[in-house]
């Protein structure tokens, strides 16, 4: 082999060595619980971030009679602040997207974005709950392949709308107003 052919495929070595795939990050990262709050700055519920060998599961519990009952648009968020409850949770920033030219909705020939999840039901009574799952984010703090980090260096949050996500229009699928909200922080 020569010289420089030999350093190339070292490095290559070393990078792969460096980088864990799937299972071994599975393995590797602890799930992460966050308070879901509402628009009065109360609890809601908790949310649940397990990182899989080809996504994140979210496992979503309510209290009973937190949300309004019916469906509601889920949507993960590029930034971990949900300190703005009164004013809506602008903070939480606009959806995880991998580029600007990927469009809103699941349903979309055009997308999805990185933070595009299934709409949620919330019982009208009675505790309830969820589990939905990406494959386009991870809890590493740096992307692995396609899937974003949600645990980069400002976080993300899991954001619940008011209404059912149509999965196609621009920019939120008509969800509505963002009423509840779960920032997800790097640990210090």
């Amino acid at each position: 082999m020569r010289p420089l052919a030999a350093i190339v495929f070292a490095a290559l070595l070393t990078a792969c060595a460096s980088t864990p795939d799937g299972v071994e990050l599975a393995r590797q990262l602890q799930p992460r619980t966050a308070w879901i709050v509402g628009a009065d700055g109360q609890a809601v519920g908790q949310a649940t971030f397990t990182e899989a060998p080809t996504g994140v599961l979210i496992h979503l519990e309510f209290l009973d009679r937190r949300l309004p009952p019916g469906w509601h648009g889920l949507h993960l968020h590029n930034r971990g602040d949900c300190s703005d409850f009164a004013t809506g949770f602008q903070a939480s920033g606009s959806h995880v997207s991998l580029s600007h030219r990927v469009q809103h909705g699941l349903l979309n020939r055009r997308g999805p974005e990185s933070g595009d999840l299934p709409n949620i039901f919330a019982a009208p009574t009675g505790i309830h709950g969820a589990e939905v799952f990406s494959p386009y984010v991870t809890l590493h703090s740096a992307r692995i392949g396609n899937r974003l980090p949600l645990l980069d260096g400002d976080g993300a949050a899991l954001l619940i709308h008011a209404n059912a996500d149509d999965q196609n229009t621009q920019p939120i699928g008509n969800a509505g107003a963002r009423i509840a909200c779960a920032a997800l922080t790097p640990l210090p």
